[in-house]
């Protein structure tokens, strides 16, 4: 059964509005990737920031259950983009009741922004700083501070599989409305940056040292971002609709795909299958496309043997950074954002946004660049996630009359 992706939400450095962010990524827009020296413990790193003007419009005077403590930086994230959708979930919950409202969010850093400032603050003056308490970092926080936006009583939990989280999320959003547990779903991702992330993924030797660029012959790792990217999920027909979606596991390293891309293919070939599709048939896919040398490198091949050479595809993390557990709805909703009409009018897609210099030893793809971001048609998308431990999802969005 397909699903309907009925509104979306999203903050990220590309903007704080489906029109922003569309618009950014249509441009190519690279000024969300932001030299930090904060963060890292050594020398300044690129990250991708939401900018700091964002956050002033959370609303931190709203009386909540589970808001006995300051508001972290994830859950300013999670309020901003439910906010976009907030509308349009009014009268669902009006029509199906707070009983029948399922919350799942995709994260790895929950609160741990937040947990990090008091730290430090008690190793300044001795004491955890007033509000403080342990809970705002666990990892079922922002699920349930997105509950409680919406007073909904459905499930409400959390996923934390790495990269392929918000991904996960959608497919956990099905299996919901398929058990008839809920009518509808707010489902996605939300990470908000944090010295953790930065730092840990710097002593893994897998940032880069400048701007990201994915699939060039130059890349040489990540850039850290931040998002949070909200779908309302529902059984209605229609609209745009999650068609499929697999899950694999490399079950082949610990931090390090499948060189082949073994597992990558095989989410990519049964998420087409369920979605009825050849790989040929698909418009555009979103790649993981960390710009790191072993994901582009299997990425690529497993693109080649999904989908051929002449799907048009590319990486987005070029302008958004790689935002972690948010990265598998953000793509999920940029593809959203493309094929829906108002934010895309003109059937473009982004180009993969790099230095130019695209490895000419990878497997031959079709990546996007300025010249062939124009496409005559644009009805589905498929979205790859693949995280640590060999963890895959790939999801194929597409319009449904």
């Amino acid at each position: 059964m397909s699903i309907c992706l009925k509104d979306f939400g999203v903050v990220c450095a590309l903007g704080d509005s489906k029109a922003s962010v569309a618009a950014g990524l249509l441009k190519g827009s690279r000024d969300g990737l932001v030299l930090d020296s904060d963060l890292p413990n050594a020398e300044a790193q690129y990250v991708g920031r939401v900018a700091d003007s964002t956050f002033d419009k959370a609303v931190t005077n709203i009386s909540m259950d589970s808001k006995d403590q300051p508001f972290s930086r994830n859950d300013k994230l999670g309020q901003l983009a439910y906010l976009q959708i907030a509308d349009t979930l009014a009268p669902l919950i009006s029509e199906f009741g707070q009983q029948r409202i399922a919350v799942v969010i995709g994260t790895s850093t929950s609160g741990i922004e937040y947990g990090e400032q008091a730290l430090k603050h008690k190793i300044a003056t001795g004491e955890y700083p007033d509000g403080y308490h342990y809970r705002m970092q666990e990892m079922g926080t922002t699920a349930q501070f997105i509950a409680d936006l919406c007073q909904a009583k459905g499930p409400v939990y959390s996923i934390s599989t790495a990269c392929s989280s918000s991904g996960k999320a959608l497919v956990s959003a099905q299996a919901l409305l398929d058990a008839d547990l809920a009518d509808v779903v707010i489902a996605g991702g939300v990470d908000s940056l944090a010295k953790l992330t930065v730092n840990g993924f710097k002593a893994l030797a897998s940032t880069a040292t400048a701007k990201n660029n994915p699939f060039s012959a130059d890349r040489d790792g990540i850039n850290i971002g931040e998002a949070a990217a909200l779908f309302i999920v529902t059984k209605a027909q229609g609209g745009i609709q999650l068609l499929g979606a697999a899950e694999t596991s490399d079950a082949h390293h610990l931090s390090a795909p499948h060189p082949e891309g073994e597992g990558a293919l095989r989410a990519m070939r049964m998420a087409l299958a369920e979605a009825n599709l050849q790989g040929e048939q698909v418009d555009y896919v979103n790649l993981h496309g960390t710009g790191t040398p072993k994901n582009d490198d299997m990425e690529a091949k497993a693109m080649f043997n999904a989908c051929g050479s002449k799907v048009l595809c590319g990486s987005t993390k070029g302008m958004t950074g790689h935002t972690l557990g948010a990265a598998g709805a953000l793509e999920a909703g940029i593809c959203w954002l493309l094929l829906h009409d108002e934010y895309n009018p003109l059937n473009n897609v982004p180009a993969n946004v790099s230095d130019g210099e695209f490895d000419s030893s990878l497997a031959q793809i079709n990546l996007a660049d300025a010249s062939s971001t124009s496409a005559t048609t644009l009805q589905t998308c498929m979205s790859n996630s693949f995280a640590f431990g060999g963890n895959n999802i790939s999801l194929v969005i597409g319009k449904q009359p």
